[in-house]
């Protein structure tokens, strides 16, 4: 699954690499991009691994929940205000051994940089210590790109 899909871009490189049967939930609020989104999976001929859900991300993952549907892979790179949210509604939906990957986790590198105190690096940084104090999980931070952080549910 991946939540903020924005024009596709890391669910194409999912799709392109998952087994023929794989299929990908996409959860995205953003309709013109999601319409961007669906011609580039078209395009790829993958739009038959894709389900694009539009609308909010908290609603769509409770309603998953509520389902009863489980995840191996869940991929989180959407509004970081929610991020914390998103997080723990992905832990109750993915599977055991399960990877939870999240995006943008270093923030430019202004989450260790202390004197950089604006709204969303403080934001990262709750969300960071949140992951670090997280016992059910194993845990790292990649310092690749923006910071990718892998957990691995317990």
């Amino acid at each position: 699954m991946e939540i903020g899909t924005f024009t596709g871009y890391s669910a194409l490189t999912m799709a392109l690499s998952i087994e023929k049967d794989g299929l990908i939930t996409c959860l995205d609020k953003n309709e013109e991009t999601s319409i961007i989104a669906n011609n580039f999976f078209k395009k790829a001929k993958v739009d038959n691994k894709i389900n694009l859900v539009c609308g909010t991300a908290s609603d769509n993952l409770n309603k998953l929940l509520k389902e009863n549907n489980f995840f191996d892979l869940i991929f989180i790179d959407a509004d970081k205000e929610k991020y914390i949210n998103y997080y723990e509604l992905a832990y109750k939906l993915i599977s055991k051994n399960g990877l939870i990957i999240i995006d943008n986790v270093l923030w430019k590198g202004e989450v260790t940089d202390l004197n950089k105190n604006d709204k969303l690096t403080k934001i990262i940084r709750e969300f960071n210590t949140h992951i670090k104090k997280d016992q059910r999980i194993e845990k790292t931070i990649l310092p690749i790109g923006d910071g990718i952080t892998i957990c691995r549910k317990l």
